[in-house]
């Protein structure tokens, strides 16, 4: 038989490669738009997220911190590797056990300290507000004495106290206690036995796939391991240094609470970019209302801390991995915090790695597959 002619219809949507992948495109937005009225479904999964995600979340970091030294130990020394994760544990536990021995009763001084001097330093930094704006000019709709009250009642409460009557909602504080327990006590049962089957991981999830497939996916789960525990490893060990270097310079100086905001530094500085800014604002307010000579030194104490960290410490203990433009950093951030709050501010740029490595190995498939990436041939002679 004769081929019929082709028509209009079959040129542009049966036989059209652009008119089928934007069907599949709204067909897979359908079964997402689908999927979010699935709250029925939706609700108990995440309630069940939500209680897993924060013990795996804490048992993966230690496990990247603590899996080089039991990889080294094992394959060198040949100790077993139960009997190395079990000393390593016992090593941690003491070391725990003297830092709340030694350490935590100053910290715990110092905090002490600042909650009671909190309300005086307020009062203080309103005081200053206030004369600085019976200095100024503001529109007649700003009332800045009224700001700065509204603020003191705010944050000091009737009496005085920090925060008055915030606490008083003890279900929430027992939620957050109940789970921060929880999350302490599964953390470590989790941590032994990432750490003594982890390796096995890989192998045994690529045995799900046809046995072709199972070579590209161990090399993406081993690029993931690699480059996310290297963040990590990297991320908290520069974190380290500098509440360490935080904690030095604010004793040198003689400022007060100096071993709280070297404490705070230290997580603070797991935020790029705006971390080490976010340390430096409580020291600065602190040291102001201390004297000139004290907001001056904290100044010299971040400059040569922002030295070490940016020309030594990060060099060595980072390198060039996740090397990210910073408006690429600037973006994740702000729309990892906006979804997921402080833990996808922290969270954001490994989880934007793991993305990009996953969605770049699927383009490549997809290219070297699709006709649109390919040269046209042309057959004549």
């Amino acid at each position: 038989m004769p081929n019929k002619p082709s028509t209009w219809f079959t040129r542009l949507f049966l036989n059209n490669k652009a008119t089928i992948y934007l069907l599949n495109i709204s067909l897979g937005l359908v079964v997402i738009w689908m999927a979010t009225k699935l709250t029925w479904l939706l609700d108990p999964l995440g309630q069940f997220l939500s209680t897993v995600a924060p013990p795996l979340i804490l048992a993966g970091i230690l496990y990247y911190l603590m899996v080089p030294l039991v990889n080294l130990l094992e394959r060198r020394w040949h100790i077993n590797r139960g009997l190395t994760i079990a000393g390593l544990f016992v090593v941690l536990v003491l070391l725990i056990s003297l830092g709340m021995r030694q350490f935590i009763p100053a910290v715990q001084q110092q905090i002490s300290g600042f909650v009671k001097a909190a309300p005086q330093y307020w009062r203080e930094l309103t005081k200053i507000s206030r004369n600085v704006a019976d200095q100024q000019h503001w529109p007649d709709f700003i009332d800045m004495n009224q700001v700065g009250q509204d603020l003191t009642k705010f944050f000091g409460g009737k009496n005085g106290n920090l925060v008055d009557g915030t606490f008083s909602q003890l279900s929430s504080i027992i939620n957050v206690v109940g789970n921060v327990v929880i999350t302490i006590a599964t953390a470590p049962f989790l941590l032994f036995f990432m750490l003594k089957d982890g390796q096995y991981f890989p192998q045994a999830l690529a045995k799900l796939l046809p046995e072709r497939y199972q070579a590209t996916l161990l090399d993406l789960l081993n690029e993931i391991n690699t480059k996310v525990g290297q963040y990590i490893q990297g991320q908290l060990t520069v974190a380290f240094f500098v509440s360490i270097i935080f904690m030095i310079g604010y004793s040198v100086i003689g400022l007060k609470f100096a071993l709280v905001l070297g404490l705070l530094a230290g997580p603070l500085n797991l935020i790029p970019y705006l971390g080490s800014a976010l340390a430096m604002i409580p020291a600065l307010v602190l040291g102001a209302l201390t004297s000139i000579q004290m907001f001056i030194a904290v100044i010299v104490v971040f400059l040569i801390e922002w030295l070490l960290e940016t020309q030594v410490i990060s060099p060595l203990v980072m390198g060039s991995n996740m090397a990210m433009h910073p408006v690429t950093i600037a973006i994740v951030l702000l729309t990892a915090g906006k979804l997921f709050g402080l833990v996808g501010v922290i969270l954001g740029i490994p989880g934007y790695a793991v993305l990009k490595i996953i969605i770049s190995r699927l383009f490549n498939w997809y290219r070297s597959r699709s006709g649109w990436y390919h040269p046209e041939r042309n057959d004549e002679p």
